[in-house]
Protein backbone atom coordinates (compact mmCIF):
# COMPACT_ATOMS: atom_id res chain seq x y z
CA UNK A 1 0.00 0.00 0.00
CA UNK A 2 1.24 3.49 -0.85
CA UNK A 3 0.58 6.27 1.65
CA UNK A 4 -0.11 9.94 1.04
CA UNK A 5 -0.35 12.78 3.50
CA UNK A 6 -3.80 14.40 3.61
CA UNK A 7 -2.23 17.54 5.13
CA UNK A 8 0.67 17.82 2.69
CA UNK A 9 -0.39 21.29 1.53
CA UNK A 10 -2.41 22.47 4.55
CA UNK A 11 -0.50 21.97 7.76
CA UNK A 12 -2.68 22.18 10.84
CA UNK A 13 -1.07 24.17 13.64
CA UNK A 14 -2.68 23.97 17.07
CA UNK A 15 -3.52 27.39 18.50
CA UNK A 16 -2.81 28.44 22.09
CA UNK A 17 -4.40 31.61 23.40
CA UNK A 18 -5.10 32.83 19.88
CA UNK A 19 -1.45 32.51 18.87
CA UNK A 20 0.03 29.72 16.78
CA UNK A 21 2.71 27.66 18.47
CA UNK A 22 4.83 24.60 17.76
CA UNK A 23 5.27 23.82 21.46
CA UNK A 24 2.94 20.83 21.18
CA UNK A 25 5.46 19.03 18.98
CA UNK A 26 7.72 18.49 22.02
CA UNK A 27 5.24 15.91 23.33
CA UNK A 28 5.87 13.72 20.26
CA UNK A 29 9.60 13.20 20.79
CA UNK A 30 8.87 10.04 22.82
CA UNK A 31 6.67 8.33 20.23
CA UNK A 32 8.90 5.96 18.28
CA UNK A 33 8.07 3.95 15.16
CA UNK A 34 5.22 1.57 16.03
CA UNK A 35 6.37 -1.40 13.90
CA UNK A 36 9.78 -2.85 14.77
CA UNK A 37 9.26 -6.47 13.66
CA UNK A 38 12.11 -6.74 11.15
CA UNK A 39 10.92 -10.06 9.68
CA UNK A 40 7.46 -8.62 9.03
CA UNK A 41 8.95 -5.45 7.55
CA UNK A 42 11.27 -7.52 5.34
CA UNK A 43 8.30 -9.42 3.94
CA UNK A 44 6.44 -6.18 3.23
CA UNK A 45 9.38 -4.61 1.42
CA UNK A 46 10.13 -7.73 -0.65
CA UNK A 47 6.47 -8.01 -1.63
CA UNK A 48 6.39 -4.44 -2.91
CA UNK A 49 9.72 -4.79 -4.72
CA UNK A 50 8.39 -7.91 -6.45
CA UNK A 51 5.36 -5.93 -7.63
CA UNK A 52 7.80 -3.46 -9.24
CA UNK A 53 9.82 -6.33 -10.76
CA UNK A 54 12.93 -5.15 -8.90
CA UNK A 55 15.71 -7.59 -8.01
CA UNK A 56 18.75 -6.62 -5.93
CA UNK A 57 21.90 -8.64 -5.25
CA UNK A 58 21.64 -10.36 -1.85
CA UNK A 59 18.27 -8.68 -1.51
CA UNK A 60 17.27 -9.99 1.93
CA UNK A 61 20.57 -8.86 3.45
CA UNK A 62 20.32 -5.46 1.73
CA UNK A 63 16.77 -4.84 2.93
CA UNK A 64 17.61 -5.96 6.49
CA UNK A 65 20.48 -3.45 6.59
CA UNK A 66 18.08 -0.73 5.48
CA UNK A 67 15.46 -1.69 8.04
CA UNK A 68 17.82 -1.86 11.00
CA UNK A 69 19.49 1.35 9.82
CA UNK A 70 16.14 3.16 9.81
CA UNK A 71 15.20 1.82 13.23
CA UNK A 72 18.37 3.44 14.53
CA UNK A 73 18.42 6.66 12.49
CA UNK A 74 18.81 8.26 9.08
CA UNK A 75 20.00 6.39 5.99
CA UNK A 76 21.75 7.17 2.70
CA UNK A 77 21.25 4.74 -0.19
CA UNK A 78 24.28 5.05 -2.45
CA UNK A 79 25.15 3.42 -5.74
CA UNK A 80 25.33 3.94 -9.50
CA UNK A 81 22.34 5.30 -11.46
CA UNK A 82 19.54 2.92 -12.30
CA UNK A 83 19.87 0.56 -9.34
CA UNK A 84 16.42 1.38 -7.95
CA UNK A 85 17.45 3.44 -4.92
CA UNK A 86 14.34 5.62 -4.96
CA UNK A 87 12.07 2.60 -5.50
CA UNK A 88 13.68 0.93 -2.49
CA UNK A 89 13.20 4.09 -0.39
CA UNK A 90 9.50 4.17 -1.22
CA UNK A 91 9.10 0.47 -0.42
CA UNK A 92 10.80 0.99 2.95
CA UNK A 93 8.51 3.90 3.81
CA UNK A 94 5.41 1.95 2.83
CA UNK A 95 6.53 -1.01 4.95
CA UNK A 96 6.71 1.28 7.99
CA UNK A 97 3.36 2.83 6.95
CA UNK A 98 4.73 6.35 6.72
CA UNK A 99 4.27 9.01 4.08
CA UNK A 100 7.43 9.78 2.09
CA UNK A 101 7.80 13.47 1.26
CA UNK A 102 10.12 13.78 -1.77
CA UNK A 103 12.62 16.51 -2.50
CA UNK A 104 15.57 16.67 -4.90
CA UNK A 105 18.80 18.40 -3.91
CA UNK A 106 20.43 20.74 -6.41
CA UNK A 107 23.63 22.74 -6.57
CA UNK A 108 21.61 25.85 -5.59
CA UNK A 109 20.56 24.43 -2.23
CA UNK A 110 21.42 26.58 0.79
CA UNK A 111 20.30 26.72 4.45
CA UNK A 112 17.19 28.54 3.15
CA UNK A 113 16.12 25.45 1.18
CA UNK A 114 16.88 23.00 4.00
CA UNK A 115 15.87 24.90 7.16
CA UNK A 116 14.03 27.97 5.91
CA UNK A 117 14.23 31.74 6.09
CA UNK A 118 12.52 34.92 5.01
CA UNK A 119 10.88 35.09 1.61
CA UNK A 120 9.87 38.29 -0.24
CA UNK A 121 6.14 38.94 -0.50
CA UNK A 122 4.15 40.71 -3.21
CA UNK A 123 3.76 43.81 -1.04
CA UNK A 124 7.50 44.22 -0.61
CA UNK A 125 7.70 42.67 2.82
CA UNK A 126 9.17 39.40 4.10
CA UNK A 127 7.41 36.31 5.38
CA UNK A 128 8.71 33.14 7.08
CA UNK A 129 9.13 30.08 4.85
CA UNK A 130 9.88 26.58 6.10
CA UNK A 131 12.66 24.60 4.45
CA UNK A 132 12.26 20.97 3.39
CA UNK A 133 13.32 19.51 6.75
CA UNK A 134 10.99 21.45 9.12
CA UNK A 135 8.20 21.17 6.56
CA UNK A 136 8.49 17.37 6.58
CA UNK A 137 8.97 17.36 10.37
CA UNK A 138 5.75 19.31 10.86
CA UNK A 139 3.94 16.91 8.52
CA UNK A 140 5.31 14.06 10.61
CA UNK A 141 4.17 15.70 13.83
CA UNK A 142 0.63 16.18 12.52
CA UNK A 143 0.32 12.57 11.36
CA UNK A 144 1.94 11.21 14.52
CA UNK A 145 -0.51 13.14 16.69
CA UNK A 146 -3.48 12.02 14.59
CA UNK A 147 -2.29 8.41 14.77
CA UNK A 148 -1.93 8.57 18.54
CA UNK A 149 -5.38 10.12 18.86
CA UNK A 150 -6.84 7.37 16.67
CA UNK A 151 -8.39 9.78 14.17
CA UNK A 152 -6.60 8.65 11.00
CA UNK A 153 -7.87 5.13 10.36
CA UNK A 154 -5.50 3.55 7.85
CA UNK A 155 -3.62 6.80 7.12
CA UNK A 156 0.17 7.01 7.51
CA UNK A 157 1.59 7.01 11.02
CA UNK A 158 4.19 9.67 10.24
CA UNK A 159 6.25 11.35 7.53
CA UNK A 160 9.81 10.79 6.33
CA UNK A 161 11.81 13.06 4.08
CA UNK A 162 13.32 11.66 0.89
CA UNK A 163 16.24 13.71 -0.45
CA UNK A 164 17.09 12.45 -3.91
CA UNK A 165 20.52 13.27 -5.37
CA UNK A 166 21.72 14.08 -1.85
CA UNK A 167 25.23 15.07 -2.90
CA UNK A 168 24.22 17.31 -5.80
CA UNK A 169 24.06 20.09 -3.20
CA UNK A 170 26.85 21.49 -1.05
CA UNK A 171 25.09 19.50 1.62
CA UNK A 172 27.45 20.35 4.49
CA UNK A 173 26.74 24.03 4.01
CA UNK A 174 23.02 23.58 3.40
CA UNK A 175 22.35 21.28 6.34
CA UNK A 176 24.98 22.61 8.71
CA UNK A 177 22.67 24.09 11.36
CA UNK A 178 21.05 20.66 11.82
CA UNK A 179 24.31 18.84 12.65
CA UNK A 180 23.55 18.52 16.35
CA UNK A 181 19.95 17.44 15.76
CA UNK A 182 20.90 14.74 13.23
CA UNK A 183 23.44 13.10 15.53
CA UNK A 184 20.76 10.91 17.16
CA UNK A 185 17.10 9.87 16.89
CA UNK A 186 16.90 8.98 20.58
CA UNK A 187 13.87 10.64 22.28
CA UNK A 188 15.99 12.22 25.02
CA UNK A 189 18.23 13.87 22.42
CA UNK A 190 15.28 15.11 20.36
CA UNK A 191 13.64 16.69 23.43
CA UNK A 192 16.78 18.72 24.07
CA UNK A 193 17.44 19.66 20.42
CA UNK A 194 14.55 21.43 18.69
CA UNK A 195 15.03 23.03 15.28
CA UNK A 196 15.72 26.75 15.64
CA UNK A 197 13.37 28.60 13.29
CA UNK A 198 15.04 31.97 13.72
CA UNK A 199 12.96 33.54 10.97
CA UNK A 200 9.54 33.03 12.62
CA UNK A 201 7.74 36.20 13.76
CA UNK A 202 6.42 34.82 17.03
CA UNK A 203 8.60 33.45 19.81
CA UNK A 204 6.36 30.36 20.34
CA UNK A 205 7.04 29.37 16.74
CA UNK A 206 10.81 29.57 16.93
CA UNK A 207 11.32 26.04 18.21
CA UNK A 208 10.06 22.94 16.40
CA UNK A 209 10.63 19.51 17.94
CA UNK A 210 11.24 16.44 15.79
CA UNK A 211 9.06 13.35 16.41
CA UNK A 212 11.01 10.22 17.27
CA UNK A 213 9.53 8.43 14.26
CA UNK A 214 10.81 11.00 11.73
CA UNK A 215 13.59 9.87 9.37
CA UNK A 216 15.56 11.17 6.40
CA UNK A 217 16.40 8.84 3.52
CA UNK A 218 18.91 10.21 1.04
CA UNK A 219 19.84 8.72 -2.31
CA UNK A 220 23.29 9.37 -3.69
CA UNK A 221 24.88 8.68 -7.06
CA UNK A 222 28.45 7.63 -6.29
CA UNK A 223 29.42 7.21 -9.97
CA UNK A 224 29.32 10.79 -11.34
CA UNK A 225 31.94 12.03 -8.89
CA UNK A 226 32.90 14.89 -11.18
CA UNK A 227 29.44 16.44 -10.91
CA UNK A 228 28.67 16.12 -7.20
CA UNK A 229 29.84 17.70 -3.96
CA UNK A 230 31.87 16.01 -1.26
CA UNK A 231 30.65 15.33 2.26
CA UNK A 232 32.54 15.83 5.50
CA UNK A 233 33.24 12.97 7.85
CA UNK A 234 31.12 14.74 10.46
CA UNK A 235 28.04 14.68 8.22
CA UNK A 236 28.69 11.13 7.09
CA UNK A 237 28.65 10.00 10.72
CA UNK A 238 25.06 11.18 11.02
CA UNK A 239 23.81 8.75 8.37
CA UNK A 240 24.18 5.04 7.77
CA UNK A 241 25.46 4.51 4.22
CA UNK A 242 24.11 1.45 2.42
CA UNK A 243 25.30 0.54 -1.06
CA UNK A 244 22.69 -0.54 -3.60
CA UNK A 245 24.72 -2.30 -6.26
CA UNK A 246 24.08 -4.09 -9.52
CA UNK A 247 23.28 -7.76 -9.74
CA UNK A 248 26.22 -10.17 -9.61
CA UNK A 249 24.15 -12.82 -11.39
CA UNK A 250 25.25 -13.75 -14.90
CA UNK A 251 23.95 -15.96 -17.68
CA UNK A 252 24.92 -19.62 -17.88
CA UNK A 253 24.59 -22.24 -20.59
CA UNK A 254 21.61 -23.67 -18.75
CA UNK A 255 20.01 -20.25 -18.12
CA UNK A 256 20.91 -17.83 -20.94
CA UNK A 257 18.83 -15.08 -19.29
CA UNK A 258 18.92 -14.30 -15.57
CA UNK A 259 16.07 -13.70 -13.17
CA UNK A 260 17.00 -10.02 -13.23
CA UNK A 261 16.43 -9.71 -16.98
CA UNK A 262 13.23 -11.74 -16.82
CA UNK A 263 11.98 -9.39 -14.08
CA UNK A 264 13.10 -6.37 -16.10
CA UNK A 265 11.15 -7.68 -19.10
CA UNK A 266 8.07 -8.19 -16.93
CA UNK A 267 8.45 -4.65 -15.62
CA UNK A 268 8.78 -3.20 -19.12
CA UNK A 269 5.74 -5.14 -20.31
CA UNK A 270 3.68 -4.01 -17.30
CA UNK A 271 4.67 -0.38 -17.86
CA UNK A 272 3.66 -0.42 -21.52
CA UNK A 273 0.42 -2.24 -20.78
CA UNK A 274 -0.53 0.24 -18.03
CA UNK A 275 0.49 3.29 -20.07
CA UNK A 276 -0.49 2.37 -23.63
CA UNK A 277 -2.56 -0.81 -23.23
CA UNK A 278 0.10 -2.62 -25.25
CA UNK A 279 0.30 -6.39 -24.99
CA UNK A 280 3.60 -7.92 -26.14
CA UNK A 281 3.45 -11.60 -27.06
CA UNK A 282 6.33 -14.00 -26.57
CA UNK A 283 8.25 -14.76 -29.74
CA UNK A 284 11.50 -16.24 -30.96
CA UNK A 285 12.71 -12.71 -31.80
CA UNK A 286 12.04 -11.53 -28.25
CA UNK A 287 13.83 -14.52 -26.74
CA UNK A 288 16.85 -13.99 -28.97
CA UNK A 289 16.97 -10.24 -28.22
CA UNK A 290 16.79 -10.90 -24.49
CA UNK A 291 19.72 -13.28 -24.69
CA UNK A 292 21.74 -10.78 -26.71
CA UNK A 293 20.96 -8.04 -24.19
CA UNK A 294 21.99 -10.38 -21.38
CA UNK A 295 25.38 -10.92 -23.01
CA UNK A 296 25.82 -7.16 -23.40
CA UNK A 297 24.91 -6.51 -19.76
CA UNK A 298 27.23 -9.28 -18.54
CA UNK A 299 30.04 -8.00 -20.76
CA UNK A 300 29.67 -4.43 -19.53
CA UNK A 301 29.52 -5.40 -15.86
CA UNK A 302 32.24 -8.05 -15.89
CA UNK A 303 34.54 -7.62 -18.90
CA UNK A 304 36.78 -10.62 -19.65
CA UNK A 305 39.60 -8.31 -20.76
CA UNK A 306 40.42 -7.37 -17.19
CA UNK A 307 39.34 -3.71 -17.40
CA UNK A 308 36.92 -2.29 -14.85
CA UNK A 309 33.27 -3.06 -15.46
CA UNK A 310 30.56 -0.48 -16.03
CA UNK A 311 27.63 -0.76 -13.53
CA UNK A 312 24.48 -1.23 -15.57
CA UNK A 313 21.50 -0.84 -13.25
CA UNK A 314 18.28 -2.82 -13.48
CA UNK A 315 16.28 0.35 -14.15
CA UNK A 316 18.50 1.02 -17.17
CA UNK A 317 17.75 -2.49 -18.46
CA UNK A 318 14.01 -1.83 -18.07
CA UNK A 319 14.42 1.38 -20.10
CA UNK A 320 16.22 -0.50 -22.88
CA UNK A 321 13.50 -3.14 -22.98
CA UNK A 322 10.69 -0.57 -23.05
CA UNK A 323 12.30 1.17 -26.03
CA UNK A 324 12.89 -2.19 -27.70
CA UNK A 325 9.28 -3.34 -27.21
CA UNK A 326 7.88 -0.01 -28.42
CA UNK A 327 9.94 -0.26 -31.61
CA UNK A 328 8.78 -3.84 -32.13
CA UNK A 329 10.62 -7.15 -31.72
CA UNK A 330 10.07 -7.87 -35.41
CA UNK A 331 12.23 -4.84 -36.28
CA UNK A 332 15.76 -6.20 -36.72
CA UNK A 333 17.27 -2.89 -35.55
CA UNK A 334 15.08 -2.47 -32.45
CA UNK A 335 17.61 -3.77 -29.92
CA UNK A 336 20.47 -1.82 -31.50
CA UNK A 337 18.46 1.41 -31.35
CA UNK A 338 17.29 0.76 -27.79
CA UNK A 339 20.80 0.05 -26.48
CA UNK A 340 22.07 3.16 -28.27
CA UNK A 341 19.37 5.44 -26.93
CA UNK A 342 19.00 4.17 -23.37
CA UNK A 343 22.42 2.72 -22.46
CA UNK A 344 25.34 3.92 -24.56
CA UNK A 345 24.35 7.57 -24.17
CA UNK A 346 25.21 7.36 -20.46
CA UNK A 347 28.71 5.94 -20.94
CA UNK A 348 30.56 9.25 -20.97
CA UNK A 349 33.19 8.59 -18.30
CA UNK A 350 34.87 5.38 -19.49
CA UNK A 351 38.58 4.77 -19.93
CA UNK A 352 40.48 3.91 -23.11
CA UNK A 353 40.56 0.24 -22.10
CA UNK A 354 36.84 0.19 -21.36
CA UNK A 355 36.08 1.87 -24.67
CA UNK A 356 38.03 -0.70 -26.65
CA UNK A 357 36.50 -3.61 -24.72
CA UNK A 358 32.93 -2.33 -24.95
CA UNK A 359 33.33 -1.46 -28.61
CA UNK A 360 34.35 -5.05 -29.31
CA UNK A 361 31.42 -6.34 -27.23
CA UNK A 362 28.83 -4.26 -29.06
CA UNK A 363 30.25 -5.17 -32.45
CA UNK A 364 30.21 -8.88 -31.59
CA UNK A 365 26.48 -8.64 -30.89
CA UNK A 366 25.88 -6.83 -34.22
CA UNK A 367 24.89 -3.62 -32.42
CA UNK A 368 26.42 -1.44 -35.11
CA UNK A 369 24.63 1.80 -34.25
CA UNK A 370 25.51 1.39 -30.56
CA UNK A 371 29.19 0.85 -31.41
CA UNK A 372 29.20 3.96 -33.60
CA UNK A 373 27.56 6.05 -30.88
CA UNK A 374 30.07 4.83 -28.30
CA UNK A 375 32.91 5.87 -30.62
CA UNK A 376 31.32 9.29 -31.02
CA UNK A 377 30.96 9.73 -27.25
CA UNK A 378 34.56 8.74 -26.63
CA UNK A 379 36.01 10.78 -29.51
CA UNK A 380 33.36 13.43 -30.35
CA UNK A 381 35.65 15.45 -32.65
CA UNK A 382 36.91 12.58 -34.79
CA UNK A 383 35.26 12.24 -38.21
CA UNK A 384 34.93 8.62 -39.35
Amino acid sequence: MSYTNPNAHQLIIRAAGGETTYAWTRDLTDDVLPNIDVDDLLLRVNTELASHHIVYPNQDALVRRCLTGLLVGHVILQGPPGTGKTTLARALANAFEVHLHPSTATSEWSPFHVVGGLRPTNDGGLSPALGVVPYAVLNCAELTRAHLEGTTGSAPVGTWLLIDEFNRADIDKAIGSLYTLLSSCEPAHLRDTPIDLWFEDNDPNRQLWVPARFRIIGTMNDLDTGYVSGMSQGLRRRFQFITVGVSDEGATDADPTTQELQSALAGARASLENTYAMTIADSADLTQALQRLQRVVDGLRRPKSGVAGWPVGTAQIVDVLKSYLLSGPENTHSLDEAVTQRLVGQMTMISQGQFETFQTLLTSESLTLAAQELAHLFRPYVVT
